[in-house]
């Protein structure tokens, strides 16, 4: 069985916009995720991805391709339901030495139920709560 991976925010944003400083990482990861994990993502992982390039770039043309992507069978979209907020806000106070976003908060709580050690993307606070990066 493949390994699970949750593919954050920030690989979205690099891997839609040619102009960010990650896009040839993200591009050049793209077939290694797909053919060697099993990809999750929350919908505030959606939410927050569609947001920034709708309005931070103003890029509607490369929200909606997003969109599309998200829809292929071989992504997990995991919902952030009442429990996994409550939870995921719970970190974000504890946690007031770093600048997590309760985006990657909620991302943390799912991980931590779903036993994913893995992430996808360029945020080191993934790695400074204990998680690995598999991004070559």
């Amino acid at each position: 069985m493949k390994e699970a991976v949750i593919v954050d925010t920030g690989y979205w944003i690099a891997l839609f916009d040619s102009r960010d400083t990650n896009h040839a990482v993200a591009k050049s990861n793209s077939k290694t995720l797909l053919q060697n994990y099993r990809l999750y993502l929350t919908d505030f992982i959606i939410f927050e991805t569609i947001t920034y390039l709708n309005c931070s770039i103003e890029r509607h043309d490369l929200a909606l391709r997003f969109l599309e992507k998200v829809k292929e069978p071989m992504l997990t979209i995991v919902p952030v339901d009442e429990d996994v907020k409550k939870e995921a806000l719970e970190l974000f106070k504890k946690y007031s030495d770093k600048s997590l976003s309760v985006t990657d908060c909620a991302s943390f709580v799912i991980m931590k139920e779903k036993g994913v050690q893995q992430y996808a993307g360029f945020d080191d606070h993934f790695k400074q709560m204990g998680y690995t990066c598999v991004l070559e």
